[in-house]
């Protein structure tokens, strides 16, 4: 049996910052095997077009189920929190896509307030993102993150809950000790 993770991320295909995070991650946190469980990126190019990846997330969930009838695919979509704490509407956004997700069958990741203030503790312009993401892989940045971060019960600054969502996955991926 194969499993496709498909990760839904914000950013878009140049600039890639968000899925380098996360590839890291199940690299240095995680074992799994290879030859049966694929990761696939879908970019978003920007939050709000979440809606608009059903159909390529579909043609990647038929292409691989459609190759074993044992195979089968989880889709994750991570967002960043940006100001849920003092903007209505960015914490509204949060709970519309909690709950398209949840009806989706998708698997809902969060980063607060966004996926580099969790892995380099700081606030990165759009224009620096992709090279602070290139450096964080070339830098072997992974090795300096806290694991703890990733274990975010409830929308927390510079807190995840990538390692809550990620665990559930057993035994596709089994965390490192």
């Amino acid at each position: 049996m194969g499993v496709q993770l498909i990760f839904v991320v914000e950013t878009d295909k140049n600039c890639k910052s968000d899925w380098i995070y996360l590839k890291e991650t199940l690299e240095y946190f995680y074992s799994f095997d290879q030859s049966n469980v694929k990761l696939e990126p879908v970019y978003m190019g920007g939050k709000t077009r979440y809606r608009e990846k059903q159909r390529e997330i579909r043609s990647l969930i038929k292409k691989y189920n459609g190759a074993s009838e044992t195979n089968e695919s989880i889709v994750l979509y991570c967002f960043d929190c940006d100001e849920f704490d003092s903007k209505k509407e960015d914490f509204d956004f949060l709970e519309k896509v909690e709950d398209f997700c949840h009806k989706n069958g998708y698997k809902f990741v969060w980063f607060c307030k966004d996926i580099e203030r969790v892995y380099l503790k700081e606030k990165v312009k759009d224009s620096d993102k992709k090279k602070k993401a290139a450096q964080f892989k070339a830098k072997k940045g992974i090795r300096m993150v806290n694991a703890s971060d990733f274990l975010g019960k409830t929308f927390n600054n510079n807190k995840s809950n990538l390692f809550r969502v990620l665990d559930d996955l057993a035994p596709v991926l089994t965390r490192k000790k």
